[in-house]
């Protein structure tokens, strides 16, 4: 829009009350944008975007593994006092946004990490957006909308198109089981947890900090959630940064690199690691690893 070229989204377009509920707005604060693109959630923007093949091939998998999901418009905001546009918080209930926009953006996309919004008045078209801000200002919405595509459009200054659409066709219930995982980096060396030899599982194997994802979690969610109880750390998670699947042991496996976060760290749980051990590169060979592709995986990692 505005005087920009073509750019191509892959988003959410909202229906229902939802979508009403925002044109009402833009029909009052930016008429030019609700004359063009339909109420929507941007997922994955044109700026993240460095290989568009490979996003739409991600997205075509990433529609089929995951189910309809619930999202709710909330309170409204705005970047620079309204001068940088108004727009209505997407709360992602029960983290399907999230998830889908990490699986997206592994490398070699870039991720922003921008908060997923609507947006009702934009900089560029709207007349008038900290006026905007001056009436919305402390108000909100509480509106749930269930999202069931994915759309890769095309917009510029006059006209929108969907150029290709992904339908949410998952089954609710995973046949793999969603596990989230840090490498925790610090000077040159990961950090390695050795599991007791009383776990069910992969007993006396040295494995990466995170867990299970729990229902209504993001993988992202669910790996702060995890370092926190087994670490005492806030961590900072940037980008995701592999994501592993393994029908044989039916498991998916998305992983962060960590390199800042707050607390102390410590061995918050002892039921679960035996001892905490920081490891260089020339540590790794003589270890034995909960997962055979661990050891190039921190490899790559360390050498990152």
């Amino acid at each position: 829009m505005g005087e920009q070229g073509p750019r191509r989204h892959l988003t959410v377009h909202l229906g229902g009350d939802a979508a009403r509920a925002i044109d009402e707005l833009r029909a009052v604060w930016d008429p030019v944008m609700r004359g063009v693109a339909p109420a929507h959630v941007t997922v994955v923007y044109p700026e993240e975007t460095v290989d568009a093949e490979l996003l739409l091939e991600r997205a075509a998998h990433a529609a089929d593994g995951t189910a309809a999901f619930d999202i709710r418009l909330g309170a409204f905001g705005c970047e620079d006092e309204g001068c940088g546009g108004v727009f209505v918080m997407v709360e992602d209930l029960a983290g399907g946004l999230e998830t889908l926009r990490d699986r997206l953006l592994l490398p070699p996309q870039r991720f922003s990490g921008y908060p997923f919004h609507a947006t009702v008045a934009h900089p560029r078209t709207s007349p008038s957006p900290s006026a905007c801000w001056t009436q919305l200002r402390g108000r909100g919405m509480d509106l749930s909308f269930t999202v069931r595509e994915l759309l890769w459009t095309i917009t510029d200054a006059s006209t929108h198109t969907v150029l290709e659409r992904f339908a949410l066709t998952g089954r609710p219930e995973a046949t793999r089981v969603a596990l989230a995982g840090a490498m925790v980096m610090d000077h040159g060396r990961v950090l390695l947890g050795l599991r007791q030899p009383d776990r069910a599982s992969f007993p006396s194997v040295w494995d990466l900090p995170g867990g299970h994802v729990e229902p209504r979690e993001s993988p992202r969610q669910a790996l702060r959630r995890e370092l926190r109880e087994e670490l005492g750390i806030e961590a900072t998670l940037a980008e995701p940064w592999r994501r592993l699947v393994d029908d044989d042991l039916q498991i998916e496996l998305s992983l962060w690199l960590i390199r800042r976060w707050r607390g102390e760290l410590s061995n918050r749980a002892p039921h679960e690691h035996q001892r905490l051990r920081w490891l260089t590169a020339n540590d790794l060979g003589s270890l034995p690893l909960a997962h055979p592709i661990y050891l190039p995986l921190l490899r790559d990692a360390l050498a990152t």
